[in-house]
């Protein structure tokens, strides 16, 4: 059984987690709940549970301060959050897991059978936190994502990326420094978390980080967006017109 606690302040949304859980969720025990950061840093203290169920604003404070208080995070967490347009996209890039409010209890459900399978260790969990904290900043440009491999979490920053590129059910992501990394995250997961950083889809294939694109190269119905670095990307026909006012708009 895995050893739950709710952390929320508000006693209808507690309750209404509880409920999922004793219903639907056979491996979970729940063993204790708490309605703000100062009340539910005691539980986990004195109960060590497995797992925490985290609203992000309460009235003392929100979901990342508690866990700022705890050097050692030996535990799985999932925010369960109503917050701002602008703190999702934060949460994404960091890889971090969540169900919006109003709950919905399949994706609560889906939530915590992840958390189940989660095998991340503290310096992982730190990683991403330290990254939802630095692009929570709306006025810091260097944006970050975290990028879970088979052995590891990497901060990567954003305008570190070249160009994404597809391999079935993974990606390929091409760095600046000429790294490259393999994710299981389909291309079309990638172009939703970078849309708003400057990624353009140019091609079924690829997505490309324009910032690096130097020219269009015409070649037939499509083309080649060319890099700085001189490599070229593959640009469809059908992507063509919009690449091509993408670049006019820079």
């Amino acid at each position: 059984m895995i050893r739950t606690v709710i952390i929320d302040d508000e006693p209808n949304a507690r309750q209404l987690i509880a409920n999922v859980l004793e219903l639907y969720c056979e491996n979970v025990e729940l063993v204790g709940q708490a309605e703000s950061v100062d009340t539910g840093l005691g539980l986990i203290n004195k109960l060590k549970p497995e797992l925490v169920l985290l609203d992000i604003q309460m009235p003392d404070g929100s979901g990342f301060d508690l866990l700022r208080k705890i050097e050692n995070i030996d535990f799985k967490f999932i925010f369960i959050t109503a917050h701002q347009q602008y703190a999702i996209k934060a949460i994404k890039l960091s890889a971090l897991d969540y169900v919006l409010k109003p709950i919905n209890t399949n994706e609560l459900i889906d939530a915590i059978e992840k958390a189940e399978l989660s095998h991340e260790n503290a310096d992982e969990i730190r990683t991403k936190l330290d990254n939802f904290q630095n692009n929570i900043n709306s006025n810091n440009p260097d944006k970050r994502i975290s990028i879970n491999t088979t052995d590891s979490v990497y901060s990567i920053r954003i305008n570190d990326i070249l160009y994404c590129k597809s391999d079935k059910n993974y990606t390929e992501l091409f760095l600046l420094n000429k790294g490259k990394l393999l994710i299981s995250k389909t291309l079309k997961e990638f172009e939703h978390l970078l849309a708003d950083y400057g990624f353009y889809r140019a091609h079924q294939s690829y997505l490309v980080n324009m910032k690096f694109v130097n020219r269009f190269a015409k070649m037939g119905l499509g083309g080649k967006a060319v890099l700085d670095n001189d490599v070229k990307i593959p640009v469809s026909s059908r992507k063509r017109e919009g690449f091509l006012r993408y670049m006019e708009n820079m």
